[in-house]
């Protein structure tokens, strides 16, 4: 069995120094645990250059964990499997074999292993066009990760998450994704840099790189670009080198450099020659092209075009000749793969027989010695099965349900942040309008006043004046009523209380508190509630509601226009207030009840800040209603109140 095994191996493997000396233990060891331990290394040295042959070690490994009943070892191999058939984009099997591996590792709550796993699913939901879906692996994994201190995994996740960001700005254009891309990727460029990973820095550091040239920072952006030049020269890698300077060609032709660009295609096309890539000699000698196009050297320019032709075509022809030799290589390598295939079933075969010979061996000494003694033995070992079962089974369902409070957490503590995120940007916004809705009267107020006592102003002088800044005054009042409203609102210290309400009593009274503003204006405002109506809810927020939208009609309806209360016994109810006023484009219903505040002004230059229109939505919805709106410019509006 061992030489079938050692030979099986060598046809495998070659001369790779690493895989003889695992093979030489192989062939010294019995023991399955230990076995399936190499095989598993082997797998590893091999997943990157032979998928297949990293494939069939991984199921040698997983053979022979199931022997040594390693839960941890088989998880490895299953992963590792996984990643290999990732690499082959066969993306079910890939995705199949990480939930089975994750699933042992959540059993056995191996936080290594439950990163690898998270983080392996969201690179299969993201290759295959699922990000969204992906991200929510990522978090999972940078979970474990925090936990765990895992730098390395740390630096990945961070990368990783980032790059999803940075992909939804480029679909969505939402500055949040941009400011998040900018977050993650940071954090993955400072542990990175801890770390001292060179060919990651160069990664993280293109990336920052481009969202810095989109935002129009090109001082930032070449100081990312110069940083990952400088990084790869103590990174022996020609290639990388290449695509560094290449990258900041293009940088410099983008805004305006044209020398810098011209040294950096110099470079690239020099390093291609020494490297005598018939691809990166194209590559290089095209932008150096460009390059010498740029500065209005022509006849260089035509020259190295030739030169990219040139290489184009002898690219070409080796790109012919590769495939029939990969072709070839192919064929021969799945006649060898079903014959390793074989021998591998049969050294399990032989290993099998062995194992179940010894078994014989020991039951028929057994035997020997006492069936009595045989039968009292299992039932003490079945007890002790029983027991050992039983604990595993209570350990088992506490570790899930951990793994579950953790999960919860996880998700919390990010619905938690975005709401923070919202909340801040809605009170930045809030507090800009009130500094400039509340100062600009107050300022008037207080110049009137300082006037008044200086005696600046006659009595008659001041009597004129008096009006408008008692207008203003009022509009502060408002405002601030409104204010004190959203911040009880904001901090849920307003409770809702739900009662039975004469709906015609509580418009009427809403009526006579915005009279004086309606006949000032000669506005007509017309109830046509029937007085038996009666509705089941909270009379306060109900009354602010209405009162608002009340306010909010009067102050873009025209003099001598009307305002129309309905009601439609429709479902729960319907409340209509209509008027004739100067209505809204599509555009404006669409940012009504949104965050967006803002300020805004009446037919008659009266202001507002749209805190009321924003508050009204959300007591409607504490109520179980909602609000939708009916508008055409020059024709009106209609608010409806749809009662849940």
């Amino acid at each position: 069995m061992n030489t079938i095994l050692f030979i099986l191996l060598f046809w495998f493997q070659g001369s790779n120094p690493l895989s003889d000396s695992l093979i030489l233990e192989l062939k010294k060891s019995k023991d399955p645990s230990t076995k399936a331990s190499i095989f598993y290394s082997l797998a590893r040295a091999n997943y990157g250059s032979d998928q297949d042959l990293a494939i069939a070690y991984a199921d040698s490994s997983i053979f022979f964990g199931n022997q040594a009943k390693d839960s941890k070892m088989k998880a490895n191999a299953l992963n590792i499997k996984a990643v290999a058939y990732l690499i082959k984009s066969d993306f079910e099997n890939s995705m199949k074999l990480n939930l089975e591996a994750l699933k042992i590792r959540e059993s056995i709550q191996d936080t290594t292993g439950l990163i690898e796993s998270h983080l392996n699913l969201g690179n299969i939901l993201y290759r295959t066009g699922k990000s969204n879906e992906a991200v929510v692996r990522y978090k999972k994994a940078l979970v474990y990760a925090q936990l765990s201190n895992n730098q390395r995994g740390l630096s990945l996740l961070f990368n990783n998450i980032g790059s999803y960001y940075r992909d939804r700005w480029k679909a969505s254009g939402e500055a949040l994704d941009l400011d998040s891309a900018k977050v993650y990727l940071a954090k993955s460029l400072e542990v990175k840099t801890a770390l001292n990973d060179s060919r990651g820095l160069v990664n993280t550091l293109n990336q920052l790189s481009e969202l810095a040239q989109a935002e129009k920072k090109y001082m930032i952006a070449e100081r990312y670009l110069s940083r990952g030049l400088e990084i790869s020269k103590g990174i022996d890698d020609p290639e990388l080198r290449i695509s560094l300077l290449t990258q900041l060609t293009g940088f410099h032709l983008e805004v305006g450099d044209k020398n810098k660009a011209l040294n950096h295609a110099l470079e690239a096309y020099e390093i291609a020659e020494k490297l005598e890539s018939t691809y990166q000699i194209s590559n290089a000698a095209g932008n150096l092209s460009e390059a010498y196009e740029a500065i209005g050297a022509f006849e260089k320019a035509l020259t190295f075009n030739k030169k990219k032709l040139e290489a184009e075509t002898v690219l070409n022809n080796e790109t012919k000749q590769k495939i029939q030799e990969d072709l070839l290589i192919q064929y021969e390598s799945e006649k060898k793969e079903l014959e390793n295939q074989r021998l591998l079933e049969e050294q399990r075969f032989l290993d099998l027989t062995l194992q179940r010979r010894n078994e014989l061996l020991i039951g028929m000494v057994v035997i020997s010695v006492g069936l009595i003694g045989i039968g009292l033995f299992q039932r003490k070992k079945n007890a002790e099965l029983a027991k050992t079962q039983k604990e595993l089974r209570e350990l088992l369902s506490e570790l899930r349900q951990k793994n579950a409070e953790i999960e919860l957490q996880s998700q919390l503590l990010s619905e938690t942040n975005t709401a923070l995120k919202e909340s801040n940007v809605t009170r930045e916004r809030l507090l800009s309008v009130i500094s400039h809705d509340v100062k600009t009267p107050l300022n008037s107020l207080t110049a009137l006043l300082d006037f008044w006592d200086k005696k600046l102003l006659s009595e008659e002088e001041l009597n004129d004046v008096i009006p408008k800044i008692s207008k203003q005054t009022h509009t502060v009042h408002t405002l601030l009523e409104n204010l004190l409203e959203w911040s009880q609102a904001q901090t849920n210290l307003g409770q809702v209380k739900f009662s039975d309400v004469n709906l015609d009593k509580l418009i009427s009274e809403s009526i006579q508190l915005v009279l004086p503003a309606a006949e000032e204006k000669k506005l007509k405002i017309i109830n046509q509630i029937p007085d038996e109506v009666i509705i089941h809810t909270d009379r306060d927020r109900l009354s602010f509601i209405i009162r608002n939208l009340i306010t909010n009609a009067l102050k873009f309806t025209p003099s001598e226009g009307q305002i129309l209360i309905s009601y439609e016994a429709k479902g729960n109810g319907k409340i209509h207030i209509s008027d004739d006023g100067i209505g809204m484009s599509p555009s404006k219903i669409d940012s009504l009840f949104s965050r967006k505040i803002g300020s805004s002004r009446g037919t008659e230059g009266e202001k507002g800040s749209g805190v009321g229109l924003l508050l009204c939505k959300e007591f409607a919805e504490s109520l179980g209603a909602n609000l939708q709106v009916v508008s055409e410019i020059g024709k009106g509006s209609t608010f409806t109140i749809n009662l849940g």
